[in-house]
């Protein structure tokens, strides 16, 4: 661990003890095109940025979780045609 992450961590350490909360701020960077696009899709479903960011985590750790386990994921059409999805 680098020194710079030990102080980083630290700080939230001491950041959660004071916060006295279960959450975590973080601040991210996104492209323009890519705050767009997660701006459409969190309006699209009424979704604050904060729940939008939760759902996109649980949904990714769905996906892991099941491709580690050795499952495909598809997706199904409406004709009930199942239409193999390879994510990389």
């Amino acid at each position: 661990m680098t020194r710079e992450s030990a102080t980083r961590n630290s700080r939230l350490d001491q950041s959660e003890r004071t916060n006295n909360s279960n959450f975590v701020r973080l601040s991210v960077n996104l492209s323009h095109e890519t705050a767009d696009t997660f701006k459409t899709l969190a309006e699209r479903k009424g979704l604050s940025f904060t729940e939008a960011i939760r759902q996109a985590i649980t949904i990714w750790k769905f996906v892991e979780d099941q491709l580690s386990q050795g499952h495909e994921l598809a997706v199904v059409e409406a004709d009930g045609t199942p239409r193999k999805v390879l994510i990389l």
